[in-house]
């Protein structure tokens, strides 16, 4: 392992209000993207990117994609214009079909809010370069570790992989409940993905439907799990993490953020 390789991360976007919202996750963002000046480009994960096989976008200048409805009218005026890194994408789909995972290059698709909302707190400039990879539909734990130890040699090029999700993600079974406590599910099913984490117990995290308490009720459906696994894969095999923030939106929206790397470098 290179000790000057970047760590992957993963990061709980919440609602599309995020940039609105005062809240901790909200200010956490803003505090990591200044960890990361000298970063070449960004590859995100986004929860919010479901195809069958595993595709990056390539272009120069990829649009704000607004994917949400029923939020307040200034978030459908927010544009946020990063510049995209077609060689990246190649390399980054080059790097999966090498492994023997079959990668496709969209040429079209822009930035959703699972990538904007953050990558707009992190970077308000819109200096760093952003390229969005894909989840797949079979929301496979297996499959998206695969894919995540794939492209792990970006992280040897100042290459930031950020998988963007929710730690908790209950919409489907609870809704938001602003001001709300949060549930003893939640909590509970939060300190066992914590501790997975940071033990990088690869068998319980990509099991977690059985060995988790409530994972049906945390990840009703888990389009926002599977950016965690992807990121923890690229961390390398043997890594592990740490929680670098934690915090509740809404009542059982869980904010937490992790970052994986070789366990003889996290301190």
């Amino acid at each position: 392992m290179n000790k000057n390789s970047l760590p992957s991360i993963f990061i709980s976007h919440g609602a599309p209000t995020l940039p609105l919202d005062s809240i901790p996750a909200r200010e956490f963002l803003k505090e990591l993207g200044s960890i990361y000046q000298n970063i070449k480009a960004i590859l995100c994960i986004s929860a919010h990117w479901q195809t069958s096989i595993p595709t990056v976008n390539s272009l120069e200048k990829p649009g704000t994609i607004h994917d949400f409805y029923g939020f307040p009218e200034e978030l459908y005026k927010i544009e946020y214009p990063a510049k995209g890194n077609p060689e990246l994408a190649e390399y980054v789909s080059d790097l999966i079909q090498d492994k023997g995972i079959y990668c496709d290059i969209n040429h079209e698709r822009g930035l959703d809010h699972g990538t904007w909302v953050p990558m707009m707190l992190m970077f308000p400039h819109a200096n760093v370069p952003v390229v969005q990879l894909s989840i797949q539909n079979h929301l496979d734990p297996i499959q998206h570790l695969k894919v995540g130890r794939a492209i792990e040699e970006l992280r040897n090029n100042k290459i930031l992989i950020i998988g963007s999700g929710g730690a908790v993600h209950p919409l489907g079974y609870s809704g938001f409940r602003f001001g709300s406590k949060t549930d003893q599910w939640a909590l509970e099913f939060d300190d066992w993905l914590t501790d997975a984490v940071i033990h990088g117990d690869e068998r319980l995290l990509i099991n977690y439907r059985n060995f988790a308490p409530y994972p049906e009720r945390a990840h009703p459906y888990p389009d926002h799990y599977m950016p965690l696994i992807t990121a923890y894969g690229a961390a390398g095999n043997g890594a592990k993490g740490k929680v670098i923030h934690h915090s509740w939106y809404a009542g059982d929206l869980g904010m937490a953020a992790y970052q994986f790397q070789d366990s003889s470098i996290i301190n």
